[in-house]
């Protein structure tokens, strides 16, 4: 069962009344972990309190409520598109790789269409001022410049705010006579 639209909401009840406790009713629905199961209580003694005049409010807390499970599904879909990438080589039909390519595409797009950006940070510049999470150091006298060496898990950007730190492993520059760790 899918949050309300506009559409859904007008068309079911002239009554404001009725259409607040049915959009109640589909949220309690939706609820997956206690601490949105707490939220809701929150809302809904707020709106016993003070009902809205639109109950278009409630639905908008609903798309909030579900941001945490885009960002779960970009974190899912990132891993699953770096899996991919070491296999996709393998496939011996074209098509089957442009297949699997534009199904990882399309995910992406409504990842966008909800403002979700996936961000991934490998080969990248690194300096201590990034929002990342240095799961690593690894030690080289053969780079110029400190890099992320490799990301385990990307930055989730949700209308351009950071609501998942990335993690990495990084590799700085050692001197030539200090020891390698």
């Amino acid at each position: 069962m899918g949050a309300y639209t506009d559409k859904d909401i007008q068309s079911e009840s002239p009554s404001n009344e009725s259409n607040l406790v049915s959009v109640k009713n589909n949220l309690k629905t939706q609820l997956k972990t206690p601490e949105q199961t707490n939220t809701f209580g929150k809302i809904i003694e707020e709106i016993n309190i003070h009902p809205p005049k639109n109950p278009k409010f409630v639905v908008q807390i609903t798309m909030d409520i579900s941001t945490k499970d885009l960002v779960e599904h970009a974190i899912e879909l990132w891993r699953m598109e770096q899996r991919l990438n070491k296999v996709i080589t393998s496939l011996e039909d074209d098509s089957q790789q442009t297949f699997f390519t534009r199904s990882i595409q399309k995910l992406k797009r409504y990842l966008e269409k909800n403002n979700i950006e996936i961000v991934e940070h490998t080969n990248q510049k690194f300096n201590y001022g990034r929002n990342l999470d240095v799961l690593l150091v690894e030690k080289s006298p053969d780079i110029t410049e400190t890099i992320i060496k490799e990301t385990k898990e990307p930055t989730i950007l949700w209308k351009n705010h950071v609501v998942h730190k990335g993690k990495v492993i990084i590799i700085e520059r050692t001197n030539k006579g200090d020891r390698h760790e």
